[in-house]
């Protein structure tokens, strides 16, 4: 029986699907994503809708009631799915779509028979929409989109509709609406893919952890309990057996095994409460031993999902009383149980499907008072709030379905946003975010320089530009080690007050062309730097400085609102949308710092809690329907042992051997066909040699192979042994009847038999 996990995961290239359910660190990102572009889009409307009031009248109504329309409406859905669903990948597309559209068919929208005086409105939505042409489909698509967009863009530009700007200035507006959604979009890549990476290994190390805590859990169980079997049970069986020993001295031994029984068997507290990889290995404990060949499937993607273990309890003998069915009634091959744990909003919800391929049967004439459908199942299911759904028809097969919902149980702690931080940079590299800061610096200087080209004293722009880069390696001064300290990220402030302060004392005097305002973007990138790292509260005081001298200039130059949006708003926007990513992925760094503390605090607990529930629910409860009715006889004094009842503890006393001695060899019903074999006067020697479980294709293998050799012998002897692990052949079994035949078993489960 194997365990098998689905991991429902996204490609890194898929940012619109925000999950909110699933609580993963790269569902966390896309979820805030989700909730970053629907206000950035909401903010850009205003500006945009300011901007537009200009050129309404001389555009189509059919163009506006589209376009405009569209933009409108698409931008006030938003939030609302944001919010709500956290899915906004339609709204993303018919967004980008439509104003990507109306750049395409702004030249014919444009009725007025002079030329613009400013650029088309639309520029304003054109990063935004790259970023969510991105989110609708993936980042490469956006990629593509920016540079259509901004190439359309440049050729209106030309045009009367766009204002017929020189050639130069057309490149100017390309290089920037390619650069700044191009870096964006960079940023939002690799910290998606670094989250995904996140989720993996995280996800890994849990489950690796876990497991080992739980085998060591287990192991200190099992040796507890075949402490149990060895010095108590199987004494009192042995002794019951010698008819010499005292009737007292029996029954005082059967006395003690009980109450030690019952002593480990006794429910604690609820105990911790089970993961759903847990739950998934109680229920595969529990149905073993009575369907040695169904698979357990587990399909989880609900972060904080648990269940407290008498519920896992109740659950695991609804599964072992189905398998048990299958066994008995059904003729069937192959049995799955899969298992699907869900949290939404709080609410968890799990399903446990019970499905096999044999002969099936009509659930209508099944009486109502069926006691394994009715109490093992049904009226279990009931008393945890649970419901009972068979499906099954006559040669179709069965599926049993089992149902459960209940709330989340663990409590949240509050993280420090410093620990949250450290936690997320001690995953996530720098190289590709230090790379997007220098090009894009370095693309808006060449923007600066081409500017000089008619400017009468380009003195001050190249100090400008000097006071720029050595800004950047002030921003960028060793990243990838430490947070960028107060005192620096001051000082990139004062740089770029510098820079500001250089470019409005050219622009006032009117010796450089109207596109000077190439600074407004590293002003932009490198506050979106030092934000990233760590300094929020430097990175906003910088944007209040920047607004005040651009309000200033304005005012002093008499320039109008369009120039002063056109040189405010980027900054604005883009360290805003910066703003709320980074809120979002600190958010998934307290889900890290948090995911790790739990993982370390209630690993071993939780698995302390999972082997005491294996122990009580599928051992010991194992253990008394084998010898539970037989140790009652003998604790009572005044009762005389049969011949029969002396035959039996000879006969359980081999089991409970067999089982110590070859656990990798026996099953309930690798346990009944020797016992019955036994009788016939077959000898079966079980050798384990393995140390280690069998590999789940070798064991039911041998399980099936072991169980059909003694249950058709009829003499002779049987030797099953194990080899350690490396061998080539995992298991041989050797029959000696009328012939001698050899079976033995490799590391994948292949069978092969020859006759010695």
């Amino acid at each position: 029986m194997t365990v098998s996990g689905a991991t429902l995961t996204k490609s890194a290239g898929h940012l619109g699907r925000a999950d909110p359910t699933r609580g993963a660190s790269a569902a966390g990102l896309r979820l805030w994503l989700a909730r970053a572009v629907a206000m950035t889009c909401l903010a850009t409307l205003v500006p945009a809708l300011f901007m537009a009031l200009g050129q309404v009248p001389d555009l189509h109504p059919i163009w506006l009631v589209v376009v405009g329309g569209g933009i409108v409406g698409f931008t006030l859905l938003m939030p609302l799915y944001a919010w709500s669903l956290g899915d906004v990948r339609w709204l993303c597309g018919a967004y980008a779509l439509v104003t990507l559209l109306g750049l395409a068919t702004w030249v014919w929208a444009w009725t007025s028979t002079t030329k613009a005086t400013e650029g088309p409105w639309l520029w304003m939505c054109l990063g935004i929409a790259a970023v969510c042409a991105a989110m609708a489909t993936t980042v490469p698509v956006g990629f593509v989109y920016t540079v259509v967009a901004a190439i359309t863009f440049g050729f209106v530009r030309l045009t009367p509709a766009g204002g017929a700007v020189e050639p130069l200035e057309a490149v100017q507006d390309v290089l920037t609406l390619l650069v700044l959604p191009t870096a964006l979009l960079l940023l939002i890549q690799f910290f998606a893919t670094a989250v995904d990476e996140l989720d993996a290994t995280t996800a890994e190390s849990q489950r690796v952890e876990a497991d080992r805590a739980i085998d060591r859990a287990l192991s200190s169980q099992r040796a507890m309990l075949d402490g149990i079997i060895h010095d108590r049970v199987m004494t009192t069986l042995v002794t019951a057996v010698q008819t010499d020993q005292p009737r007292s001295e029996v029954a005082e031994l059967a006395g003690a095994a009980l109450d030690t029984l019952a002593e480990a068997g006794a429910p604690t507290d609820s105990g911790q409460p089970l993961s759903p990889h847990q739950l998934a290995r109680l229920i595969e404990d529990m149905v073993e031993p009575v369907c040695p060949q169904a698979e357990v499937e587990l399909d989880s993607a609900g972060e904080g999902f648990t269940v407290n273990p008498n519920v896992a309890s109740i659950l695991g003998q609804a599964c072992r009383e189905a398998a048990l069915n299958v066994t008995r009634h059904a003729e069937a091959e192959n049995v799955t149980i899969g298992i699907s744990a869900r949290v939404v909003n709080g609410d968890q919800s799990l399903r446990v499907d019970i499905s096999d391929d044999g002969k099936g049967f009509d659930p209508t004439d099944v009486p109502e008072n069926r006691f394994g459908i009715r109490v093992s199942m049904t009226e279990r299911m009931r008393s945890i709030g649970g419901t009972v759904d068979i499906d099954s028809a006559p040669g179709k097969g069965t599926v049993v379905r089992l149902r459960w919902s209940g709330q989340t149980e663990r409590p949240r702690t509050p993280i420090s946003r410093r620990r949250a931080s450290e936690a997320l940079r001690s995953v996530l590299r720098v190289e590709l975010f230090l790379f997007l800061v220098w090009l894009v610096v370095g693309v808006q200087v060449l923007v600066g320089l081409i500017s000089t080209l008619s400017a009468s004293d380009p003195v001050p722009v190249l100090v400008a530009q000097g006071v720029a880069i050595i800004a950047t390696g002030i921003a960028l001064h060793r990243s990838g080690e430490r947070v960028i300290t107060t005192l620096e990220a001051g000082l990139v402030v004062f740089c770029l007050t510098t820079v500001t302060h250089l470019m409005y004392a050219v622009l006032r005097e009117g010796s450089m062309p109207s596109y000077a305002t190439w600074h407004y973007s590293v002003v932009m990138v490198l506050l979106i730097a030092v934000l990233v790292r760590g300094q929020r509260t430097a990175a906003w005081v910088g944007l209040a400085i920047f607004l005040v001298q651009s309000i200033v200039w304005s005012v002093q130059t008499d320039q109008g609102p369009y120039q002063l949006m056109d040189v405010v708003f980027g900054p604005v926007l883009w360290v805003t949308l910066a703003t709320l990513v980074m809120r979002g992925l600190r958010s998934i760094g307290e889900q890290l710092v948090r995911v790790r503390s739990t993982s370390r605090e209630n690993t071993h607990a939780m698995a302390d809690s999972f082997s005491k529930l294996v122990l009580r629910e599928v051992w010991l409860t194992q253990l008394r329907e084998q010898i539970g009715p037989l140790l009652q006889n003998l604790a009572d004094p005044n009762h005389q042992l049969s011949a029969q009842e002396r035959d039996a503890c000879r006969i359980l006393e081999g089991r409970l051997r067999d089982a110590l001695r070859a656990g990798n060899l026996v099953s309930q019903g690798v346990s009944d066909a020797i016992q019955a074999a036994r009788g016939r006067g077959v000898e079966v020697v079980l050798v384990d040699n393995r140390g280690s479980r069998l590999p789940e294709p070798v064991r039911l293998a041998t399980l099936r192979r072991l169980e059909q050799l003694v249950r058709t012998s009829t003499g002779g002897r049987i030797v099953a042994r194990t080899a350690p692990e490396g061998y080539a052949d995992a298991v041989t079994i050797l029959q000696v009847d009328a012939e001698r035949n050899l079976t033995t078993i490799d590391e994948a489960g292949t069978v092969t038999v020859r006759k010695t």
